[in-house]
């Protein structure tokens, strides 16, 4: 019964919620203490309304569940290196490096295959030639040809 009574009593509070969204437009900034306008993108009508804003930061360590408002921030002169960023970067070049000979042994084998295939095809024009010239002269057998 008690189930029943919050599920009741929940879809009343949702359902006489009214959602909506807004959008910051571009090239504009939320200033503390003074008013903007914002994009009504609820109704898909651009509307211009004024509003007014309050944002309250809060942040979380991790494996802890309070959240603060102040937090210590270290800044120093050089960024450290992750390691992961450092591995990441060795292997974009050895990658580049794998890739580009791959790209000129393959720019090679296709030269020689080409290559090949030009000669072959030379080769069987020029027999094809000879073939041609020796018929015609074994049909000349009439024809005598003086020394």
């Amino acid at each position: 019964m008690g189930r029943l009574l919050a599920l009741v009593g929940g879809a009343a509070l949702v359902s006489s919620a009214c959602g909506g969204c807004v959008e910051v437009d571009s090239e504009t900034e939320a200033v503390y203490g003074m008013t903007f306008k914002i994009l009504c993108i609820s109704c898909k009508r651009r509307s211009e309304t004024n509003a007014e804003t309050f944002t309250e930061w809060t942040f979380r360590q991790k494996g802890t569940e309070e959240f603060v408002k102040k937090i210590h921030i270290e800044v120093v002169d050089k960024a450290n290196r992750d390691m992961a960023s450092i591995v990441s970067e060795i292997m974009m070049y050895v990658l580049i490096v794998v890739l580009t000979i791959w790209l000129v042994a393959e720019m090679i084998y296709c030269y020689k295959k080409i290559a090949a295939a030009t000669e072959t095809a030379a080769q069987e024009n020029a027999s094809e030639y000879l073939a041609i010239t020796s018929e015609s002269k074994e049909n000349c057998t009439g024809v005598q040809v003086a020394e």
